[in-house]
């Protein structure tokens, strides 16, 4: 009973911090193709992730500590696939050549990169 109110009390947690997409700088997040994108993306990656997480016994265990990464993940994915471009890890040669291309970008996560995405 302990560990099932523990795993709770960490998905609420993690709800909490928010999850979904990072977009590029220079994005422009006030127009209305970039909300109808984002509202689509939003309501279609958490529930593939949940049909996704529902197929095994294990999957769906560990879903309540894996959920919010897969989301985030599905959702720069969607985003990227819709033309927004994402902020994602960068290579060693990426951070060696430092801001050279104007692609870095400081996260709370640390040093990320971004790929271009539409132009404004």
């Amino acid at each position: 009973m302990a560990l099932m109110r523990h795993l709770i009390l960490l998905s609420l947690a993690l709800a909490a911090t928010g999850c979904g997409y990072t977009p590029p700088p220079r994005t422009d997040t006030a127009s209305a193709a970039f909300k109808a994108d984002l509202e689509a993306c939003d309501s279609s990656v958490p529930d593939a992730v949940g049909k996704q997480a529902a197929k095994r016994v294990y999957t769906w265990a560990a879903s309540a500590v894996t959920r919010w990464s897969r989301i985030d993940d599905g959702m720069n994915a969607c985003m990227a696939d819709k033309g927004w471009g994402r902020v994602r890890a960068c290579s060693e040669t990426e951070l060696r050549q430092g801001n050279r291309a104007g692609g870095l970008v400081v996260t709370a996560a640390g040093i990320r990169c971004s790929d271009p995405g539409k132009a404004p």
